[in-house]
């Protein structure tokens, strides 16, 4: 099944440019995976069928996907089903099951769920408003990566992609992109903590660093966006 994902990747383009592309062949292969129960190529299907990457956009389908891989603690997963929930995207829109599966994965240490539920908590989105919280739950996603290495790693990404090759794979020139999007987040949660700053007294504001600090011991992340 990994190889089948894979395969079905660099036929998709997503991975190797235009290098022999055939979206056909590339849902296929993946499809193929998914079917046998691998919770990456499950979740690879879901973001196809939701951003409308080699297939035609169908969020309802993409649903059914998310929830598969979500079944195996794909976290990836469980946090596709969140972002649908907030969104209001191929399901009726749910705050608090959006903050559900955004906490479920939170907990386990995963950096774009962390930012959903502290945005959750700001804007009282599935949960009573607690700035104290949002700031917490952005920091623990923010301090996965100090602001200048970040810099480093989205200046190289964007320099890589524009150097990418149409005709001959390139994937080993590549950030590895299942790690994007924990970087993206990463630099978010740091912009939103900003705006916060502005939002929040000193008081405030510590005693959210002390959140932070007490949920990190508590759950012992490890996880890391690198």
């Amino acid at each position: 099944p990994k190889a089948q994902t894979a395969l079905g990747m660099m036929l998709s383009g997503i991975t190797h440019g235009d290098f022999r592309k055939n979206y056909k062949q590339s849902f296929f292969w993946v499809q193929q995976a998914a079917e046998q129960g691998y919770s990456k190529a499950e979740l690879t299907i879901a973001e196809m069928y939701m951003n409308g990457v080699v297939i035609p956009m169908n969020a309802k389908k993409a649903k059914v996907w998310y929830e598969k891989a979500a079944a195996q603690e794909n976290l990836d997963g469980i946090n596709g089903l969140a972002r649908q929930y907030r969104y209001g995207t191929g399901v009726r829109k749910d705050y608090e099951k959006a903050f559900q599966y955004y906490q479920q994965a939170a907990l386990e240490g995963h950096t774009r769920s962390q930012v959903g539920l502290g945005l959750s908590y700001r804007d009282a989105k599935g949960v009573k408003k607690n700035m104290v919280k949002a700031y917490a739950w952005l920091l623990i996603a923010a301090e996965k990566i100090d602001k200048q290495r970040l810099q480093a790693i989205e200046e190289r990404y964007k320099d890589e992609r524009e150097k990418l090759d149409q005709t001959v794979p390139q994937c080993k020139h590549l950030s590895r992109l299942d790690q994007m999007g924990e970087i993206m987040a990463t630099g978010y949660a740091k912009k939103m903590l900003l705006d916060l700053k502005q939002r929040m007294s000193i008081k405030q504001i510590n005693k959210a660093k002390k959140l932070a600090l007490e949920i990190k011991k508590e759950r012992a992340f490890t996880r890391s966006v690198l």
